[in-house]
């Protein structure tokens, strides 16, 4: 056990579950026969552990299994300058930092990026090419490249499976979904079918927190696409595609932690549309069926409690504040808070304390707390600067 500063870790191998504490630096499971495969079950509070050597079969005993951990890290793209910034994330103040390397060189123009659930890699997908660029994250926060894989086309969004062992890419030119399995290496391997189809121009996905099945925004023909999640990962149609109404442009998705709810935002109607997710996967509307943002919606996300979501409005520079109550969001007495120029992507930390936006116009990210009540507080430190041009997108693990 290395870097483990924080309470709350617990560990799985099989049925058995293990708590760990702080400052650890060794764990045991005791006595145990045949095949292991040990896991995280709970991540420590502020921090992010993964396992290394995690599987394999007892003949005497193991000693070789690693969990390191590290404190959250926060990743861009800047779409307009071919890099990726690279933040840690200061404990207790939420403050982003740049790493000694602030900005890394993206082959390509890099639009959307997704971390796995362990924090250990991170997957880049470019507007302009469709290279899925594959990164390694150091013990620093530090991306190292893994390699490239090739998807169906230029690509907008990206989705991971539950257990980080599939990654799904929205084909914006092209009408689909690649798919893929990733491998040891943490390389995406294409499965079969290598694509699914889509509506036209996808440019959002969302997958639900069990794995169980997947949602796609068409922004152009303004529906909504749903799959279920076969058991090799491949996704598989469930139907007759969800209109979110004309001249809607459907451009991001949300699902609540527990999958029982999608959220989808409605750039040209500017509202975000609210569905109830079935025992099969398929979508119903709420009632109401959807609720008003800003100007030119294009980001959402939930907290990890499932209280609060939150929404970037683009061409009003704000970012707007609901709570959700069964499943329903409803706007809080301070509708929205100030964010920067075009802001056009959020995050919010694995604990739920802080929400980072991403301000395309700025090139900066605003930075706030979560209060009790679910309003956004901004840090005293403000906007940090991404170092590049037109950032897109940011994840935060």
């Amino acid at each position: 056990m290395s870097g483990l500063t924080a309470s709350g870790l617990v560990l799985g191998n099989g049925d058995a579950t293990l708590s760990v504490a702080a400052g650890a630096s060794k764990f045991s499971f005791g006595t145990a026969s045949g095949s292991y495969a040990v896991s995280i079950v709970t991540q420590p509070d502020g921090q992010t552990c993964s396992v290394a050597n995690g599987t394999g079969t007892i003949v005497s005993s193991v000693s070789d299994v690693a969990v390191s951990c590290r404190g959250y890290m926060a990743y861009v793209t800047n779409s307009g300058s071919n890099t990726l910034a690279q933040f840690s994330v200061a404990a207790g103040t939420g403050s982003l930092s740049a790493l000694s390397t602030a900005v890394m060189a993206a082959n390509y123009s890099p639009y959307a990026i997704v971390l796995s659930p362990d924090g250990a890699r991170a997957y880049v997908a470019h507007q302009d090419n469709k290279q899925i660029g594959a990164y390694k994250v150091g013990a620093d926060g530090s991306l190292t490249s893994l390699g490239v894989a090739s998807a169906g086309s230029n690509s907008y969004a990206l989705g991971m499976g539950a257990a980080g062992t599939t990654l799904y890419v929205a084909n914006y030119g092209a009408a689909s979904v690649s798919q893929f399995s990733i491998a040891d290496s943490g390389l995406p391997v294409m499965l079969t079918p290598a694509t699914v189809t889509a509506g036209v121009n996808p440019a959002a996905l969302s997958v639900t927190p069990d794995g169980r099945f997947a949602y796609v925004a068409n922004a152009s023909d303004n529906t909504i696409s749903q799959y279920a999640v076969s058991s090799t990962g491949a996704l598989v149609s469930l139907g007759a595609v969800v209109s979110t109404g004309s001249t809607s442009s459907p451009i991001a998705l949300a699902v609540d932690p527990d999958g029982s709810h999608l959220y989808a935002v409605l750039a040209d109607a500017q509202l975000v549309a609210q569905y109830a997710i079935g025992s099969a996967g398929t979508l119903s509307s709420l009632s109401p069926a959807s609720v008003a943002t800003g100007l030119v919606p294009r980001s959402i996300v939930i907290t990890p409690n499932g209280k609060y979501a939150y929404v970037a409005n683009s061409g009003s520079g704000t970012v707007s504040q609901y709570a959700i109550t069964s499943g329903r969001l409803t706007a809080l007495a301070t509708a929205s808070v100030i964010a920067g120029q075009g802001v056009n992507a959020l995050a919010v930390t694995p604990d739920g304390r802080y929400v980072y936006a991403v301000n395309g116009v700025d090139a900066t990210v605003s930075q706030y707390a979560i209060q009790s009540g679910g309003g956004l507080s901004a840090l005293s430190s403000g906007a940090v600067s991404t170092g590049g041009q037109k950032p897109s997108a940011i994840a935060v693990r």
